[in-house]
């Protein structure tokens, strides 16, 4: 057996844990497949023999997880703005509400 780690910037949530956890499992000649969202890796032990590392790549730059997340840095507002204002009005960070997935729009 052998292992690898691979980058997996867009995997930052659990529920992503989960899906590339049975995406790797399912591959013949893989034994164990460790992720974690915090670290953004996944550790695979697989079989040479079986399966190649570009294999086990594959299904996850398919789905997305291998690609570097793209946020926008969220502009600040001047300080004039906030001593010289007596309306304050709030903007949700769209890269929050892209990031928080389809059940928390509301």
């Amino acid at each position: 057996m052998e292992k690898i780690i691979i980058s997996v910037p867009a995997m930052y949530a659990d529920h992503h844990v989960l899906v590339v956890r049975d995406m790797l499992t399912k591959m013949e000649g893989v034994s164990e497949v460790y992720a974690s969202s915090a670290f953004q890796q996944v550790l695979v032990h697989y079989d040479p023999a079986k399966v190649t590392p570009d294999a086990i790549r594959e299904p996850l730059a398919a789905a997305g997880y291998t690609h570097e997340m793209q946020v926008p840095v969220q502009e600040k507002l001047p300080e004039e703005a906030w001593r010289h204002g007596t309306f304050r009005m709030t903007r949700t960070y769209l890269a929050d509400l892209a990031m928080s997935g389809e059940f928390r729009k509301y």
